[in-house]
């Protein structure tokens, strides 16, 4: 830790030097403001003033302003205005003014991270001035009882970012893996075991972040940016935030009716151009967007309804040069040498598809009396991936003297091979066609309560109810058809930093001849998930200085997840037949063309459209027309969990210094029954079923520190704790890919592990737009999962098997930075530039994510930042945002790879936009993604084994968004 707490010594002296300008008094002005309603009267003071104010709306309403009218300087107008009401004024820099409700003795205007109002009530708005997302991004973060970082809907519609995922690295501490060219998987400070809700609510049925195709979280990649309203971080934990994150909560905020001051509308029409890799050419497809929403008064009370809706396809071309897992040679060649190279080289994977993500929001508020608030929300996420790809798999015969080492020495004693050549080497041409579907619907309605007293009185203050209810569908298939060759000679060449390269000799690959069909390989994993919730929460407040209120909480979350599938292997004439593909019908056929194959030329394998009829083929070869699911495929598993909090909000003063916060306790009950398929004692398939029970505790405690009104010291600790992937749970050994001989055996033996946590951070504020922060992380994690790689007899064949177990403790520890300000003091016309930076680094001593082998933990960068450079004047906005990750372990059990550890290399990818406002109604944006070519490269361990090289797609696009 001296390397990180050096590092915190100079940005915590570097936070404190950062210092704020005093408001100049402004010369008078002309008002005339009529007494009455105080939002509306503080919308005409800015307007009348020029002056910025940032209020929370909830703190003004049901005030009254007094009129104001007549020649004078601002700041007596405002003091006119707010005379006999309890709001008091803050100055900050940059001709700005805080209007807030003292609470004692400091502002508490308290954002809560998971709300049961309706979800996303705003906290604050800003009523003059530009800048507003990074402006709001920073209030929540200002606002929170606890650590917690934004990114709000005019950041992310700022950007190229296509899904919440993409959004959501831009937070500090947010790290995202791409999947097929865009962000899915997330690690929050480092640890991928992190929560997602939506609107606060959990929603199942994630892929890419949990590592199981019918996991417990949500995947970001499925929600179109266009819906969200911003998306919430929280890092440290409270009491009344739902468990199951032990790095944090990512919490996607869709819009509400009340969101706006009246009606509004928008629609948005976007053309994007995808330039995909040599192949593959480029593509341009259209996205749309559109938002309506109404509010009105009637004798019922306030009623608003907002419709948000979203359509996103989008395309992806990727060539890569896959080099598969190493293998030891003891005495290569007859050298006397022990050598560790690759099985062999996949050339030409071109991966090409499309996918399909429609977002929709229907959202109802309703308040019938001043201190009674009513909402209904429904949100459905239609997600397709529908992918293709053809691939010459090339593997390695004998080696021959012609060769070269990189004079590595590995921990095995090994060398590394740089090329050489092979003689006796076999070739599987494969064609696959997939499908990844998710659909999920969310019902959610709910109600608040207050007394109507605002701060002041004893007693109940408030009560929340809420009833949820999600229902998920996932479905996911993969069809190959595959070809055998035998090829006399291949030369092999690993490199790093560029493509490895593969060529061939003795064989005509073009030449449907040299070909022999050999296999169809079929694959279905489908699934269901159902969960319904019901929360209730309320607040109770003391006659007490210190210990002021105490919010309670009852949970109780009834969840059942149901899969089933198949993994079928279809030979053809036992997959090593004599008959060639000399006569073959050429429909049945595709000639991979050379700017896809990349190595090796032109080649043939059978086309995506005749592997996707399937009718055809399938009958030419006698293989059955339908598949069968298989039992071991079968799971399902009954969660009910049952959970209450306390939790104490308290105020006092430490050394002169209002400290806020609270302190709580949160029990969590968890019934678990699981079923699932595996061998008996006498190896036979039998249903085995388990019960378990689990009760934990997870105390927190959570304090800020106002060293000054614009310096802010906050402290957290809390015990959290998350659940195993269901998939990690079964009891079955499944055969993951047949042809690679891997498979996956679960333990129902895991236990949901638990952390540690202590967080602290330090945090300027200066103006109403500036801030810096500096903030320090340590997680204490046990029973962490390791990937534990086997050999195993199945069917008479060997495999590669990965399975899973419980590891001992993990030490996580890490600083974030975080910096934003604009530079409106500038001479015209730099006056418009800005600046946002943050960066996360950490260090982790933790037991390796492979057991027996020294890996980081899957997921993790030690380092990760982001920089964007603004520029706001006029008519004219542009954004230019530049994303790091470092290195880290991408896999341990990927199909191809059991139990071998995937490392990808540092990379970075710079991002625009440029906006212009033609009217105050229609506005145009061009953007674009990857703009410098980008490229990942992934190797097992050493760099010198290099997994593959693949350059990522760009995209500009260009978007006509009209406000009604």
């Amino acid at each position: 830790m001296r390397q990180l707490s050096n590092v915190a010594r100079v940005a915590i002296t570097f936070l404190l030097a950062v210092s704020h300008d005093a408001m100049a008094l402004s010369p008078a002005r002309e008002f005339n403001i009529a007494a009455g309603d105080m939002k509306m009267a503080l919308d005409r003071y800015a307007a009348q003033s020029g002056v910025q104010l940032l209020y929370s709306v909830a703190e003004v309403d049901g005030l009254v302003g007094k009129a104001v009218k007549g020649k004078m300087a601002p700041e007596a107008a405002l003091s006119l205005l707010l005379q006999g009401t309890p709001l008091q004024i803050m100055r900050g820099g940059d001709n700005a003014l805080l209007i807030y409700r003292p609470a004692t003795p400091a502002p508490a205007r308290t954002v809560p991270k998971v709300s049961l109002e309706p979800p996303n009530d705003p906290a604050t708005v800003i009523v003059s001035g530009l800048r507003t997302g990074p402006e709001s991004a920073r209030d929540r973060k200002r606002d929170s009882d606890a650590i917690v970082d934004a990114i709000v809907a005019d950041d992310i519609g700022r950007l190229p970012d296509q899904n919440a995922g993409q959004a959501a690295q831009r937070i500090p501490g947010v790290q995202v893996v791409r999947y097929l060219e865009e962000g899915g998987a997330f690690t929050i400070r480092g640890l991928r075991q992190s929560k997602v809700l939506l609107n606060g609510l959990e929603v199942y049925g994630a892929k890419a972040q949990s590592g199981e195709y019918n996991g417990r979280n949500l995947d970001l990649e499925d929600v179109s940016a266009e819906v969200l309203a911003g998306v919430d971080v929280s890092k440290s934990s409270s009491a009344s935030d739902i468990e199951g994150g032990l790095g944090g909560t990512l919490n996607i905020r869709t819009r509400q009716p009340f969101d706006a001051k009246g009606s509004m509308a928008s629609v948005a029409v976007k053309a994007t151009n995808y330039q995909m890799a040599p192949g593959f050419a480029s593509k341009t497809l259209a996205q749309a967007s559109g938002l309506v929403s109404q509010r009105w008064q009637t004798d019922a009370g306030e009623m608003g309804v907002l419709v948000n809706v979203a359509h996103a396809g989008s395309v992806f071309g990727l060539t890569e040069d896959e080099l598969e897992r190493p293998q030891l040679v003891a005495n290569y060649a007859g050298s006397g040498r022990a050598v560790t190279l690759p099985i062999g080289m996949f050339t030409g994977n071109g991966h090409n598809g499309e996918r399909a993500r429609d977002t929709y929001v229907a959202a109802f508020q309703w308040r019938p009396a001043a201190n009674v608030s009513l909402y209904a929300n429904h949100v459905g996420v239609n997600y397709l991936l529908d992918q293709r790809f053809q691939t010459a798999r090339f593997y390695v015969g004998a080696p021959t003297t012609s060769y070269t080492l990189w004079g590595d020495r590995n921990s095995d004693g090994s060398d590394n091979l740089r090329s050489g050549t092979f003689t006796g080497n076999t070739m599987s041409n494969a064609s696959v066609v997939g499908n990844e579907g998710r659909n999920v619907r969310l019902y959610d309605i709910g109600g608040k309560w207050d007394n109507g007293n605002g701060d002041s009185g004893d007693g109940v203050q408030a009560i929340s109810v809420r009833l949820s209810h999600t229902d998920t569908a996932v479905r996911n298939t993969l069809l190959e058809w595959g070809m055998n060759a035998s090829v006399p000679l291949m030369r092999l060449e690993v490199n790093e930093g560029s493509p490895s390269h593969l060529s061939v000799s003795g064989i005509d690959l073009a030449d449907p001849a040299s070909y022999r069909p050999a296999y169809l390989l079929s694959i279905a994993a489908n699934g269901t998930q159902e969960n319904t919730a019901a929360v209730v929460d309320a607040n109770y407040r003391f006659g007490h200085p210190v210990i002021q209120s105490a919010d309670f909480g009852l949970r109780v979350n009834d969840y059942t997840r149901r899969t089933a599938g198949f993994v079928h292997l279809y030979c053809i004439d036992g997959c090593h037949g004599d008959a060639t593909l000399a006569a073959a019908d050429p429909a049945l056929l595709h000639q991979v063309p050379a700017a896809q194959s990349r190595e090796v030329g032109p080649y043939p394998t059978f086309s995506s459209d005749a592997v996707r009829r399937q009718v055809a083929l399938r009958a030419l070869y006698g293989l059955p027309a339908v598949d069968a699911n298989m039992p071991e495929y079968d799971q399902l598993n009954h969660e009910k969990t049952t959970a209450a909090y306390v939790k104490f909000n308290y105020t006092t003063d430490v050394g002169g210094k209002p400290v806020s916060g609270n302190v709580g306790l949160r029990y969590v009950g968890t019934a678990l029954h699981g079923a699932s398929y595996g061998a008996n004692a006498a190896g036979a398939l039998v249903l085995l079923a388990s019960d378990s029970t689990r009760h934990d505790v997870l105390p927190s405690f959570n304090a800020t520190i106002r060293l000054r009104d614009d310096l802010l010291f906050r402290l957290g600790a809390s015990k959290t704790m998350g659940q195993v992937n269901f998939a990690h749970l079964s009891a079955a050994v499944r055969i993951s890919n047949p042809v690679q001989h891997d498979a996956q055996a679960g333990n129902p033996d895991l236990m949901p592990y638990t952390s540690r946590n202590a967080d602290w951070s330090l945090e300027h504020y200066f103006g109403v737009k500036g801030m810096a922060a500096v903030g320090m992380f340590y997680k204490l994690v046990s029973g962490l999962i390791q990937t534990a790689a086997e050999t195993r007899m199945i069917n008479g064949e060997e495999y590669h098997v990965a399975t899973f177990r419980q590891a001992g403790l993990a030490r996580i520890k890490g600083i974030e930075f975080a910096y934003q300000q604009f530079f409106d003091r500038l001479p015209a016309p730099f006056n418009g530039l800005g600046l946002q930076a943050n960066c996360l680094f950490v260090n982790t001593q933790a037991p390796s994510s492979v057991a027996g082998r020294s890996v980081p933990l899957l997921g993790l960068s030690k380092n990760s930042c982001n920089l964007a450079g603004i520029y706001e004047r006029g008519k004219f906005k542009a954004r230019l945002a530049y994303n790091h990750r470092g290195s880290l372990v991408a896999t341990t059990s990927s199909s191809g790879a059991q139990g071998v550890p995937v490392f990808a290399r540092p990379f970075g990818t710079l991002d625009f936009s440029i906006a212009y406002d033609i009217s105050k109604h229609l506005s145009l944006v061009l953007d674009g993604a990857n703009i410098t070519g980008a490229r990942i490269e992934q190797h097992y361990g050493s760099t010198h084994n290099q997994m593959n090289y693949v350059p990522l797609n760009k995209r500009y696009g260009a978007q006509m968004r009209y406000v009604f």
